[in-house]
C-alpha cells in the first residue's frame, strides 16, 4: 500500500510535502566533535531545558523540579520550586522572574524567591495542556508553544507515531500573561521557539514536519526557512552575536518514515509492544537488548558502527541570522551524548542539555562541520 500511497500522492497531490530525508552533507556532514563535550557536574535525571537568570545561576527542569545551579561548572545543585506537573521549556523575563512550561498546568511565572506569581492555564477556552517551550522578546511579550492538543509532553513518541493532524499552537501574551491569543495553530509539535536576531519574527521549530518556519510579530506572515530537516528539530537558543543554536532530538530513519505509512502495522504495534521497544526514535543512546535490530545497528565483534542506522544521535546546529546552518557538532550511533533537547549560550559558553544521557555539556570550541 505504501507503493500505491506515494503513486497517489504524485498524480493526485503534487503539492504536498513527500517525507524524503536529506542526507547528512554540507553543514550537516557527520564529525565526533559532541563527543568532545564536557560534562558539568553529576548526572541529573532527565533534564530538559536551561536558562540564565538574572542572578547569573543556571536555572534547570528535571522531573517536577525546577534546580537551581551555581559554582564555575554549576555543579553545585539546590531545588528551586517543586511544581504540580513535569516541567519542560524555561525562559527569565527582564524583570527576573522565571517562566516555566508545566504539562497539564500551562505557562507558570515564578519569582525569584520561587513563589508562583501568575499562570496562563488557557486560550481562547482550551487548555494549554501541553506546553513545550517558551521565549522571551526584547520588549517583554513573551511566545509559548503548545505542542498538541491530544499528548501531554512526555508522549512526545505517542504523538509522533499516531501521526495525526497537526494541532500544535503558536501563542502571545504580554509580560503579565494577559491579552493572549494564538498567533499560528495547526502545527506538528514546535517543540522550538525563540524570536528572531533582528527582533521582527518569530521562529518555530516543528519536530514532525521537520521543518523551521518564521511568524511576523507585526503581522500574519509566515514564511518556511528550512523545509526539510534530516532530523526531528528541537530547541532553539539565541546568542548575544545574533548566532542561533538548534537542538536535535534524534535522526530521522527510512525505517521511522515507513513504518508512519503502515498504519494498519504502527497501530498494531502501538497497541502490543511496550513504547521503548516501538520503532520509532529514543533519547538514550545505550543499547537495549529487545529493541528493533535495525539490521545494520547490531553489533558485530562487540562495536557498534558509527554509521549504522540511528534509533538514538546527538545533533546540535549553529544557525546564522537567515536561519541557515553553518556548523553542527554530532555524537554519531556509538557516541555518548544522545537526545539533546536544548542547547544555549551561556555567556562565552555554549551549553547543552542531554537528556538522553542526563547530564548537562559545555560544548567544545570549534567548527563541528569542518571536521569528517
Amino acid at each position: 500500500m505504501s507503493l500505491l500511497g506515494d503513486i497517489i500522492d504524485r498524480v493526485l497531490f503534487p503539492n504536498r510535502e513527500l517525507h524524503v530525508i536529506p542526507v547528512l552533507d554540507g553543514a550537516f556532514s557527520p564529525n565526533q566533535r559532541l563527543d568532545q563535550a564536557r560534562q558539568l557536574g553529576d548526572e541529573i535525571e532527565r533534564p530538559d531545558d536551561i536558562v540564565l537568570g538574572q542572578d547569573g545561576a543556571l536555572y534547570v527542569s528535571t522531573g517536577n523540579r525546577i534546580l537551581r545551579c551555581t559554582g564555575d561548572d554549576f555543579n553545585k545543585r539546590t531545588v528551586f520550586a517543586t511544581l504540580d506537573g513535569p516541567v519542560g521549556g524555561l525562559a527569565c523575563t527582564p524583570v527576573g522572574r522565571l517562566l516555566a512550561c508545566v504539562s497539564g498546568v500551562g505557562l507558570v511565572a515564578l519569582s525569584p524567591a520561587g513563589e508562583i506569581t501568575g499562570k496562563l492555564e488557557s486560550v481562547g477556552g482550551e487548555k494549554i495542556a501541553c506546553p513545550l517551550s517558551v521565549t522571551v522578546a526584547p520588549d517583554g511579550a513573551i511566545y509559548l508553544t503548545d505542542g498538541s492538543r491530544n499528548n501531554r509532553p512526555d508522549l512526545w513518541l505517542a504523538d509522533l507515531m499516531e501521526n495525526r493532524a497537526p494541532s500544535g499552537r503558536l501563542i502571545a501574551c504580554n509580560p503579565s500573561l494577559g491579552n493572549v491569543s494564538v498567533r499560528a495553530d495547526k502545527l506538528a509539535w514546535p517543540l522550538g521557539v525563540a524570536v528572531s536576531p533582528d527582533g521582527g519574527e518569530v521562529w518555530v521549530a516543528e519536530s514532525w514536519a521537520h521543518r523551521l518556519s518564521a511568524f511576523s510579530r507585526a503581522g500574519e506572515g509566515r514564511r518556511v526557512i528550512v523545509k526539510n530537516y534530516t532530523g526531528y528539530p528541537a530547541r532553539l537558543g539565541c546568542g548575544p552575536n545574533g548566532e542561533v543554536w538548534m537542538a536535535f532530538l534524534a535522526l530521522r530513519t527510512q525505517l521511522t518514515e515507513f513504518v508512519l505509512r503502515e498504519r494498519a502495522f504502527c497501530d498494531e504495534m502501538m497497541r502490543t509492544v511496550p513504547s521503548e521497544l516501538w520503532i520509532g526514535p529514543v533519547l538514550d543512546g545505550r543499547l537495549n537488548p529487545r529493541e528493533p535490530t535495525q539490521i545494520g545497528r547490531i553489533k558485530k565483534l562487540g562495536i557498534q558502527k558509527p554509521w549504522a542506522p540511528p534509533r538514538s544521535y546527538g545533533l546540535v546546529a549553529r544557525l546564522d541570522t537567515r536561519g541557515l546552518a553553518v556548523e553542527t557538532l554530532h555524537s554519531r550511533v556509538d557516541g555518548r551524548v544522545h537526545g539533546v533537547t536544548t542547547v544555549r549560550p551561556i555567556g562565552s559558553r555554549v551549553l547543552a542539555v542531554s537528556k538522553g544521557r542526563d547530564c548537562l555539556v559545555e560544548l567544545p570550541a570549534g567548527r563541528g562541520a569542518e571536521e569528517g
